[in-house]
């Protein structure tokens, strides 16, 4: 390798280093370095920031924490049946079993792919005290009055955590479950163990590492949490550190108390997130562990009663008779919330609690704030996904042309990945800190460039997985043939490399855009309220009780970003949904 190719990952990755320290470690260090200075006016006495002068402090943080970890076991309680059947069902040499194991992935990945403000108003409405589920309940037994009166208490924020985390559980468990079925419970069962001896002495110790990864993650979804617990909490007795930030920041323009604050969550957050990195390396074994060619050994055993029972006829009526009970409650607890929002946009009522009757009022009223608010969000969307789309390009091909014995790889990955352990929160706040310094004490922190390069930031890691994985499915003898012929690597990359993976790059902006197009954080932390976006909208709308227009509005985002994640999913395997940090 001679020099100029030795200087060239350098060139090409410039842009990208460059821009994780400016948009991502210099603001995250102004936020977390806010309570060692006194550059922030609305410090307590002596200069010691209120937050720490303030008693509930400590009940916030045992409070997030709390919430975090029983919404976890309540996504591990939904989830991991799922992911069980969903590991048992994957490689049946079953067709049915095999679509009915499709159909659950599909489904499950609703509630994850949508944005954390549709999830709070598809919340209100199917489980709040006049919504759906209680009228079912209602209409079912008889009663005057629905049961279900979790609204704005801690019930409602844990509820509202699993519904949107128990998807992760069932593709990382579930993921962990079918490869550990696959290489293992042919051989298992050929010895003569039995379905649940197999899954107790074989199958779960396994897929404990999984299992803990995706709990971990969950875990961290949940502690991050910021607009279910802005909407759903109840006041001071239910919020979280990434509630308090923002209103020590914005409302109180405390940013020394929002430091601390913020220097609390990510302690504890980075904590979690290495833990997760151990389990998540633990959970992936080959399957060269296990007998040699497992799908055909599996395909070979299974086709069998007699060879392995788990698929006899009494195992068979009991797994058709649990999957129906899960598939039932599945069909109630995600498709219940999500068809409800459209449902709900196409009926008025004279009032919250009386009957309802169909109207196309909130539709015939879009072209007042509606449309416009969907414009903007689709002109952030774009702009920031094809932002994260350039920096990835470049990332991922720097790092691929590399040396080997060059750090330059590994300061990429890090580069790129680090977004994904942190809080949308707090990395607002450290714009505010760093650039928010004009004569308005905005300065540059309040415009649509913010707003773009912090979605931007936001979504490389997922743009940055899905380019890599694309450029390392690409044969070693393309890319030598293109140099023998000549081509010097900037001309490989551009001819030869992009090309091959463009199913890749598509879905890595896709998948951008569907991560910019439901977040909230960012806008709200800002303070841009004259750029209005859809979840902004929503978010307003849930706040005043006007729903109608709140799920018109929702309506249109919804299909938005099904439209955006049906391009990831139609372009390739893009990224790993399990890898997804959701600011919810």
């Amino acid at each position: 390798m001679n020099k100029s190719e030795r200087v060239f990952p350098w060139i090409l990755a410039a842009p990208v280093l460059v821009s994780a320290l400016c948009f991502f470690i210099l603001p995250y260090i102004s936020a977390l370095s806010a309570p060692f200075r006194g550059a922030f006016s609305g410090g307590g006495r002596g200069g010691v920031p209120k937050a720490l002068e303030n008693p509930a402090l400590f009940g916030v943080t045992l409070f997030t924490l709390k919430q975090a970890l029983l919404s976890t076991l309540a996504a591990l309680a939904l989830g991991l049946p799922g992911a069980w059947l969903l590991g048992g069902l994957t490689d049946s040499p079953s067709r049915a079993k095999r679509g009915f194991a499709l159909l659950i992935r599909t489904l499950t990945g609703i509630p994850f792919a949508m944005p954390p403000i549709l999830v709070v108003l598809a919340f209100v409405l199917f489980f709040g005290n006049n919504g759906w589920a209680n009228r079912l309940i209602m209409a079912a037994a008889g009663v005057p009055e629905g049961p279900l009166r979790i609204l704005y208490k801690p019930s409602a924020v844990i509820l509202a955590h699993s519904f949107y985390n128990f998807p992760l559980v069932i593709r990382v468990a579930g993921d962990g479950i079918a490869q550990a079925r696959r290489a293992y419970a042919p051989a298992a069962a050929s010895l003569g163990a039995s379905p649940f001896i197999t899954a107790v002495t074989v199958i779960l110790p396994i897929c404990l590492p999984s299992i803990m990864a995706a709990s971990l993650l969950a875990f961290l979804y949940c502690f991050t949490s910021f607009a279910v617990v802005l909407v759903l909490g109840g006041g001071p007795a239910v919020t979280t550190l990434a509630v308090e930030i923002y209103r020590y920041a914005r409302l109180s323009l405390d940013f020394q108390s929002a430091g601390v604050l913020a220097l609390i969550e990510t302690l504890i957050a980075l904590t979690v997130f290495l833990a997760y990195v151990f389990f998540n390396r633990g959970g992936k074994f080959s399957n060269r562990q296990g007998p040699k060619g497992p799908g055909d050994a599996w395909a070979a055993v299974s086709q069998d009663p007699k060879e392995f029972p788990m698929e006899g006829k009494e195992h068979s009526r009991l797994g058709a008779g649990v999957i129906f009970i899960y598939g039932a409650v599945l069909l109630f607890f995600v498709l219940g919330p999500l068809f409800s929002i459209p449902a709900e946009s196409l009926l008025s009522r004279s009032t919250w609690s009386a009957l309802p009757r169909l109207s196309l009022r909130h539709w015939l009223s879009l072209g007042e704030r509606v449309l416009p608010a969907l414009g903007r969000s689709l002109i952030l969307a774009s702009l920031s996904a094809t932002l994260a789309s350039f920096l990835a390009i470049l990332a991922a091909s720097s790092a691929r042309i590399a040396s080997p014995a060059s750090p330059l790889g590994n300061i990429l990955r890090l580069a790129s990945l680090s977004p994904l352990a942190s809080s949308g929160i707090v990395l607002a706040l450290g714009w505010l800190s760093l650039y928010g310094r004009g004569e308005d004490g905005a300065g540059n922190s309040r415009s649509l460039l913010a707003v773009v390069i912090l979605h931007a930031v936001i979504a490389l890691p997922f743009a940055f997985n899905s380019v890599s994985q694309g450029l390392r499915s690409i044969p070693p003898n393309t890319a030598n043939a293109a140099s023998v012929l000549g081509a010097g690597p900037f001309l490989r990359i551009l001819t030869v490399e992009i090309p091959i993976s463009l199913r890749r790059l598509r879905s890595a902006w896709a998948f951008s855009a569907v991560i910019s197009l439901g977040e909230l954080n960012a806008i709200l932390m800002l303070g841009m309220d004259q750029w209005e976006t859809l979840p902004l909208l929503i978010y307003r709308a849930v706040g005043s009780y006007r729903y109608g227009p709140a799920c018109a509005a929702g309506t249109l985002l919804l299909l938005a970003s099904a439209a955006a994640f049906l391009v990831s999913e139609i372009s390739g395997p893009g990224t790993k949904t399990a890898g997804a940090f959701h600011g919810n």
